[in-house]
């Protein structure tokens, strides 16, 4: 026989079991003391919150037999235990999710009229309601507006703007919170001594924070940890069991960011991932690092975080040692590599984490200030003004100075930085991206084809191709895709930029070298129609 599921054996039975949502459980005792219980109520907020659970303490507090409202839910009267059995028939649990039909709904209308059965009021609760079609929000609207005095609804919801107005106007609104982490492991914690086994505060802070504020996930959780474990659990099973990359791992990764260590960090992304730990959670760890160390290094941000010991020492010393703009840049770069990788349309899963971490340390060599610091046309500027002030006796003429000034500076005469990959590389490569392109969207690929190599200027590669391929080319899909491709296969950061040739033919002449040659008019006629066809729905008419 089947055990029960730690989330199904430890499920709330009073109100005061209910964790971290007290705006809406005393709100509700109230309303049973004073006996002005509502006729419909909307329960919203993110999973495993308890917004099911309070629904279920309800329906057994309006129906309990006990005769002190204080005292409801008694859980020993014959309605509360066949409430906490699932056995009441007078509380009707719907998926909105499975009947999302106005069939469905007007089944349920026209069984509203009944009287219970076995309690004083028949209680419906309708779980995902957001699902239901508009039809059927039409067809529950009338019996919310009119309900019967014997039935009380619940609509529960994790997206509570798909709701029409209409329907939310005509129920008591409460919002669930995400849960705190403090309160989860609290209750995390007494849940496993009451089960008999042991658990290190640390194991259930991870298992905590891997709940993301959810309780009934984090039980869940908890529960595959003591399937595994049998007796204690500690931090080093929970991350073998979860797949979880040790701590030591993302520490690691940040000093070799923080020292700037290429070689490092990219071996340490690499062994992660063959060692078969998930990306995601890799990203995922990488950025609440980052933000760890941005927060101690931008206030004190150390009583903000839930961390073991260990981890916070190493937080605080790579705060003092990384520079302010540095873990920002860092911290947004693997914030965006861990959206991309949540796509899951990646051929090289790691790719976005080591573009992450290069484009985070190449991009402060990149800042210009160091080198404006050091040009000598600064202070030939400043001996020349006693000279003009000499001069003309006129005030004015001082405070024309600044504005000649400021061009000799921004001007530097210093060489543009060398290539890192030239128009020939582009050019060996250009069928290895088109191969990588081309699963993804054909139609792509045949539009990339067409467009013209124009030029390279530092990391980046600009392309000549009609309007409208343009305006494709630049969607935020289709420009990660490319980065990407031309990424990996030059083997280095690498930005792709698309010019129209109405502008091209307008402000340049033609005739540069380092261009390939011009695709024919049919060529381009084709990649155009192949996007006209496959992208924007159209059809060839012939005459």
């Amino acid at each position: 026989m089947a055990s029960q599921a730690l989330y199904r054996k430890w499920r709330s039975r009073t109100f005061e079991e209910i964790i971290g949502q007290q705006h809406v459980t005393q709100t509700l005792i109230n309303a049973l003391k004073l006996d002005r219980v509502a006729h419909a109520y909307l329960f919203s907020g993110p999973r495993g919150t308890g917004k099911t659970s309070t629904a279920r303490l309800l329906a057994k507090a309006v129906n309990c037999l006990a005769e002190d409202p204080a005292d409801r839910p008694c859980n020993r009267c014959a309605i509360c235990q066949a409430v906490n059995e699932g056995r009441l028939m007078d509380l009707i649990e719907i998926d909105a999710a499975s009947n999302t039909g106005v069939d469905d709904i007007r089944d349920l209308r026209d069984k509203v009229g009944f009287r219970p059965a076995e309690a004083k009021i028949k209680f419906y609760i309708i779980d995902e309601v957001h699902m239901l079609s508009n039809s059927a929000f039409n067809a529950l609207l009338k019996t919310l507006e009119e309900p019967p005095a014997h039935v009380i609804f619940v609509l529960a919801t994790t997206e509570p703007e798909k709701i029409p107005a209409t329907i939310t106007s005509r129920c008591q609104r409460f919002d669930f919170k995400r849960i705190k982490l403090d309160d989860v492991v609290d209750r995390l914690d007494y849940i496993i001594t009451q089960e008999g086994f042991k658990a290190d505060r640390d194991a259930l802070e991870y298992i905590a924070r891997q709940g993301s504020g959810s309780m009934r996930d984090a039980i869940s959780l908890l529960d595959q940890m003591v399937a595994y474990s049998g007796e204690k659990i500690s931090l080093e099973l929970v991350q073998t069991v979860l797949g979880m990359v040790a701590s030591q791992s993302v520490i690691g990764l940040v000093d070799a960011l923080i020292e700037q260590d290429v070689a490092t960090g990219l071996d340490i992304i690499n062994q992660v991932v063959s060692d078969g730990l998930d990306p995601r959670q890799f990203a995922r760890e990488i950025v609440e690092h980052l933000r760890a160390v941005m927060l101690v290094k931008l206030g004190n941000g150390a009583g903000l975080l839930t961390m073991p010991d260990e981890t916070l020492a190493a937080v605080k010393r790579q705060a003092e040692w990384a520079g302010s703009s540095m873990i920002i840049k860092a911290t947004a770069q693997f914030n965006s590599a861990a959206v991309d990788i949540k796509s899951g349309l990646l051929a090289i899963p790691q790719l976005p984490l080591e573009l992450a971490f290069v484009e985070s340390i190449l991009a402060p060599a990149e800042m210009p200030a160091p080198e404006i610091a050091s040009i000598p046309a600064r202070p030939a500027v400043v001996s020349s003004r006693p000279e003009v002030r000499n001069t003309p006796p006129p005030p004015p003429k001082p405070a024309f100075i600044p504005t000649s000034g400021p061009p000799e500076v921004a001007i530097p005469a210093d060489p543009p930085p060398e290539l890192q990959f030239s128009l020939e590389d582009v050019r060996r490569c250009f069928e290895q991206v088109i191969q990588f392109i081309e699963p993804k969207s054909k139609p792509m690929a045949e539009a990339l084809r067409a467009a013209k190599l124009q030029k390279v200027i530092g990391n980046e590669i600009y392309f000549i191709t009609f309007d409208l391929m343009k305006k494709k080319f630049e969607q935020p899909q289709p420009q990660t895709a490319l980065n990407e491709a031309f990424s990996y296969a030059l083997g280095q950061p690498v930005m792709v930029r698309f010019v129209s040739d109405h502008d091209v033919a307008a402000s340049s002449p033609a005739g540069s070298g380092d261009q390939m040659t011009e695709p024919s008019t049919e060529d381009s006629l084709e990649a155009l129609l192949k996007v006209a066809t496959d992208e924007l729905g159209g059809k060839i008419v012939e005459d």
